[in-house]
């Protein structure tokens, strides 16, 4: 999951690389010196030009230009950063792995290779430098994994303390879940007493704004674009277990559809935060965790030797095709042509609960309307059709309930062991920045 949303971030900040005519002065003038490598004055207005470029394409606002690319060359500087320490610590990406995860990407957005090299190439970036860029993506996302991911501990007690919380009955009445939205404004890493205090002010202004806006979700998406140095939330509604024990803290006296009334100092930045709604949950249902399960069925064609990905994709694109028209049903065309265990049962998963799937079947199959059928997707078992055929809610079993348990424990430790993870290398690395013309 983390390579797809990395994936992601590869589409929407690479993918489109203008060519800007420079001077020579220009494209010699370096700007900022990270450790031994070098940031010039035309990386960064490419970075600068291509993120204005997808603002003004989704029509929303842009940044001051000296704060546009203030962010933009810290961004610069922190994957510099990320790139030499995933070089020092021995993390490559070869040209086959590359390969397959360009067919992902292509898969994903319903595109052959050929169509998706010819896209990025229209773009304006040539296909090799996209290919190397994709390549120090990935190798950052393998360096965050192991340093930040494989760091995260969830103890026993831990587990143990989430379950009783959750299966706890209500003593004064029903037990309470929270909609909150947030907007996030992190503090970069060597932040000066200045700029942190500059950023305070900021939050400070943001939330009267945000007070007057009848529609703090709208408002909230509207200002969190790229290059905005913001970050928007909603986090749905949760009971106090499942939030941040700070956000549980500052929203015990605000009602529904209310700010909490000043801004909220974490060690990773400033928080405003509105509290969308309260509301009770029953002592019953308080007494399980309950998830949403999905029952499915897949037509599975697995890699072989000398046959392409793009004739397995050929391939169950004309299956799917025969079932849209109704010239055979899934199940049938899974007895037929699936090559996995469970086709003699027409290629039927049975019930599953989230995590039980690998993430690349399970996102797709999460994207799905009851009775539809995917696009080709590709796992390291091979490529598939997924229908869904239902879904329900369900109470876990006592070991799910501990699987469950730990990975929202890890979801909850996770974000902000990044952001000061991000911090530490930064103060750790040797910058100068040079001044800015």
């Amino acid at each position: 999951m983390k390579l797809i949303k990395s994936v992601a971030f590869v589409l929407l900040g690479i993918f489109a690389m203008p060519i800007l005519a420079q001077s020579t002065r220009a494209i010699d003038e370096v700007i900022a010196i990270v450790d031994t490598s070098l940031i010039t004055r035309l990386e960064l207005e490419a970075r600068t030009a291509q993120i204005e470029k997808q603002l003004k394409a989704n029509n929303r606002p842009l940044p001051a230009a000296d704060e546009l690319k203030r962010q933009v060359l810290e961004r610069l500087i922190s994957e510099r950063i990320q790139q030499q320490l995933a070089k020092e610590a021995g993390i490559k990406v070869n040209d086959r792995e590359l390969d397959r995860i360009i067919i992902n990407i292509a898969g994903q957005n319903k595109l052959t290779v050929d169509a998706f090299r010819a896209k990025v190439e229209k773009e304006g970036t040539a296909f090799n430098k996209y290919r190397e860029e994709l390549r120090k993506e990935v190798q950052m996302a393998r360096l965050r994994e192991r340093e930040v991911d494989a760091r995260i501990q969830v103890s026993e007690s831990e587990i143990d303390s989430f379950i009783a919380a959750k299966n706890k009955p209500a003593v004064n009445g029903p037990r309470e879940e929270l909609y909150l939205a947030q907007i996030f404004l992190g503090i970069q890493a060597g932040a000066s007493d200045a700029e942190i205090a500059n950023l305070k002010n900021k939050a400070e202004d943001l939330l009267k704004q945000a007070g007057a806006e009848r529609d703090f979700i709208a408002f909230g998406k509207k200002i969190a674009v790229a290059g905005s140095g913001l970050r928007f939330e909603d986090l749905g509604y949760r009971t106090a277990d499942r939030l941040p024990q700070l956000f549980v803290e500052v929203t015990q006296n605000v009602g529904g559809n209310q700010f909490v009334p000043a801004v909220v100092k974490s060690g990773a930045g400033f928080h405003i935060i509105k509290v969308v709604d309260r509301k009770g949950v029953s002592a019953a249902q308080s007494q399980t965790i309950v998830v949403t399960q999905t029952h499915s069925r897949h037509i599975l064609l697995r890699h072989k030797q000398g046959v392409t990905d793009g004739e397995l994709q050929r391939r169950l694109n004309s299956f799917k095709e025969q079932i849209k028209v109704k010239a055979i049903e899934f199940d049938q065309a899974a007895r037929k042509y699936s090559e996995d265990g469970s086709a003699p049962q027409g290629g039927d998963l049975g019930w599953m609960s989230p995590g039980e799937l690998v993430p690349a079947f399970e996102q797709a199959m999460n994207q799905l309307g009851i009775g539809e059928v995917s696009d080709p997707v590709r796992t390291e078992f091979g490529w598939h059709l997924i229908q869904v055929i239902e879904r329900r809610q369900a109470q876990l079993s006592a070991e799910k309930q501990r699987e469950f348990a730990r990975a929202a424990l890890r979801e909850r430790k996770l974000e902000e062991a990044y952001e000061d993870w991000l911090r530490q290398i930064r103060d750790a690395a040797t910058v100068e920045i040079r001044q800015q013309q």
